[in-house]
């Protein structure tokens, strides 16, 4: 109750500063000025106050009592002298209503993506997205840490300083709300769905503005959340799954769960840019007008005996300058705004250039709708043309929904002493969900690949995604998000690095050459040398391609996910056959995302997650067997298969259960595997053999694990 009382506050208190300062575009722009000025006015407020008792035992709780003091007299003060909201002439054409049905709309389209990715179920576990798992981490530490009270003052830790410096103010205020009662989990989502929420309301009023349409606004406020290719759209009806397409366009779905404070930071600068287009009209408009400063000029000249300079000059002045101090304050309360903002980032600059594209694209296919063609060809073109887009967004953004979620345990204990009156839940962010920071007396950071942990350092990954090891035992980890390679020795130092673009499957040859599947923009499988340069690329039309393996005869097995297909290579990177296509059927696939091949007699074992299935072919794609995985098709992660010929053994990954199935050759069930404790695993989503040790890749936990077979 606290919490939302203190944002009503903080609310009231920026629509009172909006109002003075700002004209109005509509409704939802006042309403989402008044969110993000409110909001940011009463984070700084609450961090400067927090610093100033920074030498007492709880100074978030000395920092609230100042607030609900500061705040409710600031809003008496201000409320006796607000003038009426004004708003901008002449209003486009058409109802209103439209405009609130389609933020509405939008609002809820937000709601379901930033809460189901984040949330608290019903057991108290906190789950979180495992595609925002690499940036979450990191975040929801500053906001527990904030509303635990120990981060004044704030000291960051040096590996985690340059990426929270500008995420800062929005998870200390996400900590503020769970310090006033809110848990964690609701406490950045309000904040998430506030903030992008005015954010779109602020792109329809710049449309409005612009275009001066009432159908401009809303539209492009719908391709900002939702925008794609027609290729997306011809990838998911030919394979029926809704992957993330991570090759088109400068702004992804993604960035709205795992960048939550780049909105805020958004809306405030389309805030600005919507004032400053409002006085640029004002001023060209008033122009063309006579001047008020030359009529008062042009006064009688009247007989009297004091001196005209003392009396008629300074009132003048005044007269004349006080329309411009007027204006002028709405320029300097802008720039206090802007300023406000911690340190800006090029997401937020990428934003509001997308803004713009939106709008413009928008209009584009507005005008389309309203030219004067036969047989309405125009509202055909243009309605086809906004449908494919929003289509294609509407995919990636279920994708992103779609992935795995990872549980956070909780421990129940008073948040702050003094609130004597509430328990809340404390979040544990624990070691294997958290990113690697070490303390910055220490020597090094971790550079082993059992440590891992999230990052972007020696030894760290981020969103890790496929394993494979040399004829000597070398580790090669796919660290898919820091755009590289990373090489370890057998007993897991870390030995170097080699930068690559996405890289999602990786498998090195008896030479020591290495493959690796590149899935962003490149769409291709690269040959590398044992020291990492380049020997060759093979693009054969691929799209999506994940994971590769090495067969007996030195020939190379990719999956292509984006065609459900497999595609078998030469060593030279000729195609030798390809199979597969999307469905249920013998021999189809949906969202495929493993191959392995038994070196003993050359079959091939395909991971068929979505249908819950493995599938067995012959070297040349020829159906022999399936068998039913009941462990998969939930959606999460990307399940990879390893064969043990000496064994007779395959075994397959359970990123949902976070263990290993133990199959025989035949489809047969053996058991399960897990490392020997404390070691455990935590979404596994690659695996890699040698002799007596299986290897095993952690995407939760960014690190590998290492199970021994030889009493398994």
């Amino acid at each position: 109750m606290l919490a939302l009382i203190y944002l009503g506050l903080a609310i009231a208190l920026g629509d009172l500063l909006c109002r003075r300062f700002y004209r109005f575009v509509s409704v939802p722009h006042r309403c989402a000025a008044a969110i993000l000025v409110g909001i940011l006015l009463s984070t700084w407020i609450t961090y400067w106050a927090g610093l100033a008792f920074a030498h007492t035992s709880e100074p978030l709780l000395f920092s609230e009592l100042l607030f609900f003091v500061i705040a409710p007299g600031a809003i008496f003060w201000l409320s006796r002298k607000a003038p009426k909201a004004g708003m901008i002439a002449p209003p486009p054409r058409g109802s209103p209503r439209w405009d609130w049905i389609a933020l509405g709309a939008l609002f809820a389209a937000a709601c379901i993506l930033l809460v189901g990715t984040l949330y608290v179920n019903k057991q108290g576990q906190l789950r979180v997205s495992a595609a925002e798992i690499g940036d979450s981490a990191p975040q929801l530490s500053i906001a527990q840490t904030f509303a635990l009270g120990q981060s004044f003052p704030t000291e960051l830790p040096q590996t985690l300083a340059h990426r929270a410096r500008y995420q800062l103010l929005f998870y200390l205020q996400a900590g503020n709300l769970e310090f006033l009662g809110l848990n964690l989990a609701w406490s950045v989502d309000l904040l998430s769905v506030l903030g992008l929420t005015s954010t779109l309301a602020l792109v329809m009023a710049l449309g409005e503005l612009l275009f001066n349409s009432r159908v401009v606004g809303p539209l492009g406020a719908t391709l900002f959340f939702f925008h794609g290719s027609l290729q997306r759209v011809t990838n998911f009806l030919a394979t029926g799954y809704a992957h993330r397409h991570e090759t088109w366009g400068f702004w992804k779905q993604i960035a709205f769960v795992d960048q939550r404070h780049v909105p805020f930071a958004t809306g405030i600068f389309l805030l600005v840019l919507i004032f400053s287009v409002d006085q640029y009209r004002r001023r060209r408009s008033a122009a063309g007008a006579s001047s008020d400063d030359n009529i008062a000029l042009r006064e009688p000249k009247q007989a009297t005996s004091q001196n005209p300079l003392k009396i008629g000059f300074p009132s003048t002045f005044i007269r004349s300058a006080r329309p411009a101090l007027r204006s002028a304050e709405g320029f300097v309360f802008s720039g206090l705004l802007l300023a406000a903002l911690p340190l800006w980032n090029a997401p937020v600059f990428i934003a509001a250039a997308v803004v713009l594209c939106c709008l413009f694209v928008a209009y584009g296919c507005w005008r389309l709708s309203r030219l004067k063609t036969p047989a309405m060809l125009g509202r055909v073109l243009g309605g086809a043309l906004t449908v494919c887009i929003i289509a294609a967004g509407v995919i990636d953004v279920l994708a992103v929904y779609g992935s795995s979620r990872m549980e956070v345990k909780y421990d129940k204990q008073p948040l702050v002493k003094g609130l004597v009156f509430r328990n809340s839940v404390i979040y544990k962010i624990s070691d294997s969900l958290r990113p690697s920071i070490a303390p910055e007396s220490s020597p090094k950071l971790p550079v082993t690949a059992s440590e891992g942990g999230h990052g972007s350092g020696k030894g760290q990954f981020d969103n890790p995604r496929a394993l494979a090891l040399d004829t000597v035992g070398n580790i090669f980890v796919a660290d898919t998000g820091n755009g590289r390679i990373e090489k370890f020795s057998p007993n897991g130092t870390f030995v170097t690095s080699i930068a690559t673009r996405d890289p999602n499957g990786i498998a090195v040859d008896r030479a020591g050459n290495i493959y690796v599947a590149e899935i962003g923009s490149k769409h291709r499988v690269q040959k590398l040398g044992l020291d990492g340069t380049f020997i060759a690329e093979w693009a054969p039309g691929l799209y999506g391609p994940r994971k590769i393996a090495i067969g007996p005869d030195d020939s190379i097995y990719v999956v292509d996910s984006g065609r459900n297909r497999i595609v078998k290579f030469s060593p030279h990177g000729q195609v030798l056959a390809t199979w597969g296509s999307g469905g249920s059927g013998n021999g189809q696939f949906k969202g495929l995302s493993s191959v392995a091949v038994d070196a003993a007699n050359n079959k091939v074992y395909v991971a068929d997650p979505v249908n819950s299935r493995i599938q067995v072919f012959d070297s040349n794609g020829k159906f022999l067997n399936k068998w039913a995985v009941p462990e998969w098709g939930q959606g999460v992660g990307f399940e990879d298969l390893a064969i043990d010929p000496d064994r007779g053994r395959l075994y397959a990954s359970s990123a949902h259960m976070s263990t290993i199935l133990v199959f025989d050759l035949q489809g047969n069930r053996l058991g399960t595997l897990t490392p020997t404790p404390p070691d455990k695993l935590d979404g596994p989503s690659a695996l890699a053999l040698a002799k007596d040790k299986l290897f095993v890749l952690n995407a939760g936990s960014a690190r590998v694990s290492v199970i021994d077979l030889q009493k398994r």
